[in-house]
């Protein structure tokens, strides 16, 4: 039986203020995208973990960076989901400020994983995210989530699309139903904290 890509994880802290955030210690890899797109199903796959990032149906359930220490050299960081989440504004404008801030300070940040439904097209705050991360030269790949619920073909137009859409980035397919898939996605995370 192979090895899983990285043996050991833990919760280390949730970040509500930007003032708490820990200090650039290990190398970091950000995972960001819509409420409910398999966010923390994605980080407790690719950990080999089952219930360390917790899962909701009901969206929005995120309310600050939730940071992991992995194999005691790197950091995971879930942030906060956009989209669904019935919030006041107030509430959504801190959250917005607290993502930024984390994106554009993080001094130890090697990759983001923008996570995107793939049964559905590009929508408009995933494409804007997209953009914003682009303008801001910060280091992204596209997880297609949920992947085992397209058809091989439906999945490789997907892929296509994507890639069209951000010929710069690299689009994987992502299912925590695939063990090939969850150990490709966790090695491709590894190779830019490694």
């Amino acid at each position: 039986m192979a090895l899983p890509v990285f043996t050991h994880a833990e919760f280390y802290k949730t970040v509500v203020q930007t003032k708490d955030l820990p200090k650039p210690v290990y190398p970091e890899a950000a995972f960001i995208g819509r409420s409910n797109v398999g966010k923390s199903s994605l980080i407790n796959a690719i950990l080999n973990k089952k219930n360390l990032a917790r899962t909701s149906s009901s969206p929005g359930k995120t309310r600050g960076l939730n940071y992991y220490l992995v194999d005691r050299k790197y950091f995971f960081v879930d942030l906060p989901g956009y989209g669904f989440a019935k919030l006041p504004k107030k509430e959504r404008m801190k959250w917005q400020n607290l993502i930024e801030t984390y994106l554009l300070e993080a001094e130890k940040l090697k990759i983001i994983a923008l996570l995107i439904d793939s049964r559905h097209d590009l929508l408009d705050n995933d494409l804007e995210m997209a953009r914003w991360l682009q303008y801001h030269e910060l280091p992204f790949f596209i997880a297609l989530t949920k992947s085992d619920k397209l058809s091989k073909n439906q999945l490789t137009t997907k892929i296509k699309m994507f890639n069209e859409y951000f010929p710069d980035h690299h689009v994987l397919p992502f299912s925590v139903k695939d063990k090939n898939l969850i150990k490709s996605t966790a090695l491709f995370i590894k190779k830019f904290l490694s």
